[in-house]
């Protein structure tokens, strides 16, 4: 519940709720509620009747009523959709990226479209549609508009407009960074998951160096050491002494063929066994230029693996 607001009459006004608003914030709201809330705020503190937010569809040929808030009767409402080709100079000026203020919005060129089919059913006489962004791309509008008389629009009106569009955009941007750490996190542990469960060996190495960074159950089975006992050996001294594999020589041989080698050799158990394998390695690039090989290690005998 959103603390009580008084109508904005004043910069100093305006400065204080617009505080307020940032001070208590929307991080425990979903993205619905927390536009449901701007929406309604914006009408209570301007004292207008209806505050829309419209979202733009990709191709900048729709606007969709993600939110509507109609003060007199405490409602909200969604769905309405307004195309660009009934309404042509009205999505040409919003996608210019500038307010559009009318004072008489059936007058106004960017407004006086929507007269027969919206402004009057609805008895709208002025509109501030202030544009909203997301990292510089426009993703919609807030439209706040007067039923009934009205008299010039305020600065104080003009720039808390403004203000709410920004915090808008703030809300959305929110949104969209939690989906993508959501999304990386779900990405992670299926990585996780299928490195783990993995049939084959599998080995993580320091292109640089050689020394193993992770190793999966199943390399910790094939070489009989747990995984705090691979971590930073070095991947050569892992494998026979006739064997001449050096991982980084074969990051090289990798980085320049640009693609996966498999071959043949030799790797040491804890029992000091030797169990001949197949070998295919594949190079990875990370953040800032570092590279892993990922090795995958699967016996040429199974049994005598698991024996």
């Amino acid at each position: 519940m959103l603390p009580p607001f008084r109508p904005l009459s004043s910069c100093l006004d305006l400065q204080g709720a617009f505080a307020q608003l940032s001070r208590e914030g929307f991080a425990s709201c979903s993205l619905d509620e927390t536009l449901r809330q701007l929406t309604a705020t914006t009408a209570r503190m301007l004292n207008i009747e209806r505050v829309g937010l419209w979202g733009l569809s990709a191709r900048r040929t729709t606007l969709e009523c993600i939110d509507l808030y109609e003060l007199s009767g405490d409602r909200h409402s969604r769905g309405m959709t307004l195309r660009a080709a009934r309404y042509p100079e009205y999505f040409r000026a919003l996608t210019r990226g500038e307010p559009i203020v009318a004072d008489d919005a059936m007058k106004h060129p960017s407004t006086q479209e929507f007269t027969d089919d919206y402004l009057l059913m609805n008895g709208i006489s002025a509109v501030i549609n202030s544009p909203i962004h997301v990292n510089g791309e426009l993703q919609g509008v807030l439209c706040i508009e007067r039923v009934g008389p009205h008299s010039a629009w305020t600065s104080v009106q003009r720039l808390f407009a403004h203000a709410i569009a920004s915090l808008v955009s703030l809300a959305l941007l929110q949104s969209q960074l939690v989906l993508m750490e959501e999304e990386l996190r779900d990405a992670n542990h299926l990585r996780r998951a299928l490195f783990t469960g993995a049939r084959d060996a599998i080995l993580i190495s320091d292109a640089s160096t050689g020394h193993v960074l992770d190793a999966n159950p199943q390399a910790e089975k094939l070489f009989g050491r747990q995984l705090q006992q691979l971590l930073g050996v070095l991947q050569s001294e892992l494998h026979s002494t006739g064997d001449t594999l050096d991982v980084r020589e074969l990051c090289k041989l990798l980085v320049n063929t640009g693609r996966t080698e498999a071959f043949l050799g030799e790797v040491i158990n804890g029992d000091g066994k030797l169990i001949p394998v197949e070998v295919t390695g594949q190079v990875v690039e990370l953040a800032q230029g570092r590279r892993i090989v990922q090795g995958i290690f699967r016996p040429l005998d199974p049994a005598a693996a698991d024996a």
